[in-house]
């Protein structure tokens, strides 16, 4: 998952042209206030991601049966096995922007588990399954994210089953690091479709929708998604990150109405 700055669609008339940043601050968090919500109260949240878990159990078992080769889960992190939602929350409460303490939250290792994740990632272990958690963290953070997931005994956290981000936001090269060690994938786990395969990682809003069509019949079965209101991709390509496009106009493009 790419780490950004939060946005969302709620309440989008309260943008406005030519804002300053720290006004930008302020529309983008007051819109993006329920989506945080939503991830930290709704039982809905609680029950998608449980549904997620659910079905990549299945999955994996019915793939172990089936296997010829060492088998191995590849599973983002941040929104997929750890909730930031706390993150979020602050920097609505008190109007910043990420990367703003970001590393300061990640060093405190107080993320919790997302429901579902822990139980499930600890019953691949059992079956023998190889854990690989690829994420687009800062390789600096590496000791906080072990030690983080390891509080709640994540099976396998350690640095030749963690791959943060060096020099390149894709994770091609590093999904193909675990290909090259001769593992079949079973699964690839995350709350971003980059997190899935390179066809995602285009940043052409159509290209993206367009990959999405063509394997409608492998998520739930190759690729296990989880939702993520805050923000991702979906809100970088149609512009909601650049503090200088007109928000109304944003809107007016993006939301269809009747």
């Amino acid at each position: 998952m790419k780490r950004i700055s939060l946005y969302f669609l709620v309440l989008i008339s309260l943008a406005s042209c030519g804002t300053s940043s720290h006004e930008h601050a302020e529309n983008i968090h007051m819109r993006n206030t329920m989506a945080t919500v939503y991830m930290q109260q709704a039982p809905e949240y609680v029950a998608l991601v449980q549904q997620a878990y659910n079905q990549a159990k299945v999955v994996l078992d019915e793939k172990m049966i089936l296997a010829t080769r060492p088998v191995a889960i590849v599973t983002d992190i941040d929104e997929t096995v750890l909730n930031n939602s706390p993150y979020e929350a602050k920097q609505i409460l008190e109007n910043f922007s990420y990367p703003d303490h970001w590393d300061e939250w990640i060093n405190k290792e107080e993320a919790q588990p997302i429901p579902g994740s822990l139980a499930f990632l600890q019953h691949a272990d059992s079956l023998g399954v190889a854990i690989f958690y690829i994420s687009n963290r800062k390789v600096h953070l590496l000791n906080a994210t072990i030690n983080n997931l390891k509080k709640f005994g994540y099976p396998q956290a350690d640095s030749s089953h963690i791959y943060l981000r060096t020099t390149t936001n894709s994770k091609e090269d590093r999904r193909n690091k675990v290909l090259g060690q001769g593992y079949e994938i079973a699964l690839f786990l995350g709350d971003n479709l980059d997190d899935m395969a390179a066809q995602f990682e285009t940043g052409d809003v159509e290209s993206r929708a367009n990959a999405v069509k063509e394997n409608l019949n492998n998520f739930g079965s190759k690729y296990i998604v989880l939702p993520n209101p805050s923000y991702g991709k979906w809100a970088q390509n149609r512009g909601f990150y650049n503090p200088k496009l007109n928000q109304d106009s944003l809107a007016s493009e993006y939301l269809n109405g009747f």
